[in-house]
């Protein structure tokens, strides 16, 4: 485990770099972990973090200035990548929007701010802003949307800006945004009410985008398409995916071009719930992963795999729960893919390694508390009231798989996710290369939480290493909405809030503070 501590530290005691601690002494910090500190007042300020490669990282938040009477001022920081501040800049954006999606290209980073809260009228506000590094440049396009339109995808190719979104009761529609002269144009995604996007990526290379749609034929069962519209809404191509089957409805979707002008959707589906004394009932939790493999614009092949048919069935479900379903399809003569145990995922883009693609799900379900009170009625007999209270989503385990070229399931790993609780569905576990291996990482408790596996082997097991704070008395009391994300090379971010004490400081010894800090992983 030695080694695995090692890579994980932070870069410290490295005369080559230095560290100005905002906030807290105003000296100049040299010898000491990478990390910047920003006082907090709650673990609720807007703080947010883009890497940008290279490039360097963009740092954003929400202020309390406002820029006129219908505009507040956010604030941009770029940091280069020794986490040395280059410029600060300030947009004034709708008091009623908030960034929702963001894009990175080798140049620029396009963030779009939507509408939050309840609408007043038929149509709502969008921005989208472009932030030029070259010359610090930052642009700003606004138009409108219907107001009650889900936004479910946004991207940027040659000078053109794409959203994605669905409405409730109509078509789903996509909207395209000639970024220098503001044009709009919004079509809906095809005929009826029931069709809905599910994934979008525009394609530069022939100024179309590609999307993936599904249509509810009946209450239980979906059709599933792959289509390319141009930006005039007019269909290129559309290709079925999947199959016709109450049983394999289509949760998740990634696409990537294979090899030899192929095409590959990787994702997961879902099936009707199937334990006994429950009604059927299709729900958006997943049963397993998919792979649909297109060449010449029709669907060649698509395989199904059942999470109970993996090999890591034992380490998702305990072992009591897993015999418990066997006896079950056995007593009744049925297969065990017809069992489900209805997942919620949180899916990873894919990537490729070793000529594989792998696939990475987190594993998620809402967790509660109940509080009770004690009340009184007319009479003055005391009585006893209880509620539950939402905590937030508890992430318990990441499932890995590889695919070949045509979509086959090659090995599956796991990676099991402690203590980590948060109010936001976004991605915790960074999965990445390491040499001939793969490499599991998670941020709780102030540290670093790894596994290193080849395949269904593990080559190190979770070992946990702290990640070094600001001065050597530093202890963290609690910390919230920590995270650990990939930025250059084998470089990453981790940043988040934490409550910290030092005994050392004779007074006011605690504070809370966003910080950030850069890791290296070497092997």
């Amino acid at each position: 485990m030695r080694r695995i501590l090692y890579m994980l530290l932070i870069l410290s005691g490295l005369p080559a770099f230095s560290l100005m601690a905002q906030g807290t002494t105003g000296k100049e910090i040299s010898d000491k972990p990478l990390r910047i500190e920003i006082p907090a007042r709650s673990v609720n300020e807007t703080y947010r973090i883009i890497p940008c490669g290279a490039r360097g990282m963009i740092v954003f938040f929400r202020s309390q200035e406002m820029a006129d009477d219908a505009r507040v001022k956010w604030y941009f920081s770029l940091y280069d990548t020794n986490l040395q501040l280059v410029w600060v800049k300030s947009v004034p954006v709708l008091n009623e929007l908030d960034f929702r999606f963001h894009q990175f290209t080798a140049d620029t980073l396009a963030l779009l701010f939507v509408h939050t809260g309840k609408s007043r009228g038929t149509e709502n506000d969008f921005e989208i802003l472009r932030i030029g590094f070259s010359k610090g440049t930052m642009i700003l396009n606004f138009a409108k949307i219907q107001a009650d339109a889900e936004v479910v995808g946004f991207g940027i190719r040659e000078g053109m800006g794409w959203l994605a979104f669905n409405v409730k009761g109509q078509a789903g529609k996509l909207l395209n945004m000639k970024l220098v002269s503001g044009v709009v144009r919004t079509y809906p995604l095809g005929q009826g009410n029931q069709i809905s996007v599910r994934w979008m990526q525009p394609d530069s290379a022939s100024h179309t985008v590609l999307t993936v749609v599904s249509r509810q034929i009946s209450k239980k069962l979906l059709e599933h398409y792959l289509v390319r519209y141009d930006t005039i809404g007019a269909i290129k191509r559309e290709v079925p995916v999947g199959t016709q089957d109450i049983n394999h409805n289509l949760t998740h979707v990634k696409y990537l071009t294979g090899q030899s002008g192929s095409e590959l959707i990787l994702g997961s589906y879902g099936q009707e719930v199937t334990t006994p004394g429950q009604k059927n009932k299709v729900t958006d939790e997943s049963a397993g992963f998919f792979a649909s493999l297109i060449r010449n614009g029709v669907q060649q092949s698509v395989t199904y795999y059942n999470f109970l048919e993996m090999g890591s069935a034992t380490a998702l479900l305990n072992e009591h729960d897993m015999i418990s379903l066997k006896k079950k399809a056995l007593k009744k003569n049925k297969p065990l893919d017809e069992y489900s145990v209805d997942f919620s995922l949180l899916l990873h883009d894919v990537f490729t390694w070793h000529d594989q693609y792998i696939l990475a799900a987190e594993i998620y379900a809402p967790q509660y508390h109940t509080e009770s009170f004690t009340d009184f009625d007319y009479y003055g007999r005391p009585y006893t009231n209880s509620f539950s209270v939402f905590d937030g989503y508890r992430f318990f385990n990441t499932l890995v798989t590889g695919f070949d070229k045509d979509g086959k399931l090659l090995w599956d790993n796991t990676f099991e996710i402690r203590n980590v609780v948060s109010m936001d569905l976004s991605q915790k576990v960074v999965v990445f290369p390491a040499g001939d291996d793969l490499a599991l990482c998670y941020i709780t408790d102030g540290m670093a939480g790894t596994k290193i596996i080849h395949e269904n082997t593990v080559v190190e097991k979770p070992d946990f290493a702290p990640i070094d704070l600001l001065y050597p008395d530093d202890k963290i009391i609690s910390e919230t909405k920590s995270k650990i994300v990939p930025w250059y090379g084998n470089y990453f971010i981790t940043y988040g809030y934490q409550e910290i004490k030092n005994i050392v400081i004779p007074s006011n010894n605690k504070r809370l503070v966003f910080y950030f800090s850069k890791l290296s992983f070497e092997k």
